[in-house]
């Protein structure tokens, strides 16, 4: 393998890092603004603050199924599928608290978003 190969490769694998830790870094901010709606349950604005968060959270879960789409997740094929799966529960979990506002709702899309950006750390901290 001739140096620039490798030196490509290497460029690839940081490029394809700084993704998921771009993603990370996303869903760590959506979480908190849904952390922050939920703390803030009863405030008179909730409504506004939570169709923000919620959008910014759509936003984010359909960039991670559009990186997965092109191929720019640099993860194992049955993580890839798994994150395909839960980015399809997210969306759902988006959809039931923008028809029926509940806090509980928000709560496990809250669990479900920390514990991604989580992984998505260990994953790139692991590339």
């Amino acid at each position: 393998m001739s140096p620039e190969h490798q030196i490509q490769q290497a460029q690839r694998r940081i490029q394809h890092a700084d993704v998921m830790l771009n993603e990370a870094a996303q869903l760590e901010d959506i979480a908190a603004q849904l952390m922050t709606v939920q703390r803030y349950w009863n405030a008179p604005n909730r409504q506004l603050h939570l169709m923000a968060a919620l959008e910014a959270s759509r936003s984010v879960w359909h960039a991670i199924q559009a990186a997965l789409a092109e191929g720019t997740l640099p993860l194992p094929p049955e993580v890839q599928h798994n994150l395909l799966i839960l980015s399809v529960y997210a969306d759902s979990k988006i959809g039931l608290c923008e028809s029926a506002p509940d806090a509980d709702t928000l709560g496990s899309l809250i669990a479900l978003t920390r514990t991604l950006a989580g992984s998505l750390k260990e994953w790139r901290e692991a590339a």
